[in-house]
């Protein structure tokens, strides 16, 4: 018989940490890029916002989204922030203590405490209510330490991918000479979704993208999968969020399927080109940010008629190979990154259960 290491205790996130809701901030008042007077990142539902004057709170604390589709995500900014009225913050009273409660959290379906159809939502009440499994505290430390290891390499990598692609916007922009319609440099598909009788969290048929959810840093995270795709993208392809927030990207690592939230930008001859043509043209998509509405979104004809920037035919072969130079890096990197995130989302129930024994303060491991 296995011996675990300690005996998890039942309690609840309202005993556990102080569950806050965070604030509305006007649009109005969101810098859109950190300044002296506004250093402080605001985070909504999937990221930052835009930048404010002062923090929610003095230190890191966890977040969980509590409004639209990305209901459940969770989020442990790096620094201090103010926390939008579209996330909960999740404090337990110190860095130390926020750092394991992160983990937990990681860790912890919220699907059970989400209400609401037109627009998921968390309230306050029912996270409070939400059972959950605990460690002891003493252990807290040295299984956010051990887990905080993994994140950190995470981390670097990250950092070294946004230093690439500050590279590969650098290298565009240089080369770039005139605006082209997107219609004329790319094959442009706009996402259909297929039945929900068809998707699958096993891994079986094509990886499906319904919207920003799985973004990140270059490609979306595995989560879920189709047998039946309506519409795809290729391998390579750049994947544009055309509903709220409008104009996100990533790349596809894979052949995957694209649901409605999603359109993939192709290109037989110049990928790499066109990803970053369109991460130097984000402003195109501005006008349909939702200003007095409730979703923003755009259709096909938005997509088709939108102006990029572009390079000229002289220029585009040399552009192409020396971005797909720093792609290349890119992909090495976020594969490593993609088992580095493997291995610690392995580890993580173990540790949390006792199953993998950790030194704990004052207990011999």
């Amino acid at each position: 018989m296995r011996h675990l290491a300690f005996e998890p205790t039942q309690t609840t996130w309202g005993d556990l940490v102080t569950v806050k809701q965070g604030k509305y901030v006007a649009k109005s008042n969101l810098a859109s890029s950190r300044s002296e007077d506004a250093p402080v990142p605001t985070v909504g539902a999937n990221g930052v916002l835009g930048y404010v004057s002062k923090p929610s709170y003095q230190r890191r604390v966890p977040l969980v989204t509590c409004r639209g589709s990305n209901c459940g995500l969770i989020q442990y900014p790096l620094e201090p922030v103010w926390v939008s009225n579209n996330a909960m913050a999740l404090d337990a009273g110190t860095d130390e203590a926020n750092s394991f409660i992160y983990y937990l959290a990681l860790n912890t379906d919220f699907n059970d405490v989400v209400s609401g159809s037109a627009q998921p939502q968390i309230t306050a009440g029912p996270l409070k209510n939400k059972a959950v499994s605990v460690p002891p505290r003493e252990y807290w430390p040295a299984i956010a330490a051990t887990l905080g290891a993994l994140d950190d390499k995470i981390e670097s990598n990250r950092r070294a991918v946004t230093i690439a692609e500050h590279l590969g916007d650098a290298l565009f922009a240089a080369a770039a000479s005139e605006s082209r319609l997107l219609s004329d440099v790319a094959d442009i598909t706009m996402g259909s979704s297929p039945k929900g009788a068809d998707l699958n969290e096993d891994g079986d048929g094509l990886p499906f993208y319904q919207g920003t959810r799985d973004f990140g840093v270059r490609f979306p995270s595995l989560r879920v999968w189709t047998t039946a795709p309506v519409r795809t993208a290729a391998k390579s392809d750049t994947l544009m969020s055309v509903r709220a927030p409008v104009g996100e990207l990533n790349r596809a690592s894979a052949d995957c399927c694209i649901g409605r939230g999603v359109a993939a930008i192709h290109s037989d001859t110049h990928p790499s080109t066109l990803y970053y043509a369109m991460r130097s043209s984000s402003s195109a998509w501005d006008k349909f940010q939702g200003e007095g509405t409730v979703f923003a979104s755009v259709n096909k004809t938005d997509v088709h008629g939108a102006e990029i920037r572009w390079a000229g035919d002289g220029a585009l072969l040399e552009l192409e190979d020396k971005l797909r130079v720093i792609d290349a890096r890119i992909e090495s990197l976020e594969s490593e990154t993609q088992r580095l995130t493997a291995l610690r989302d392995a580890l993580l129930p173990e540790l949390l259960s006792g199953r993998i024994r950790v030194p704990a303060e004052g207990i011999a491991a």
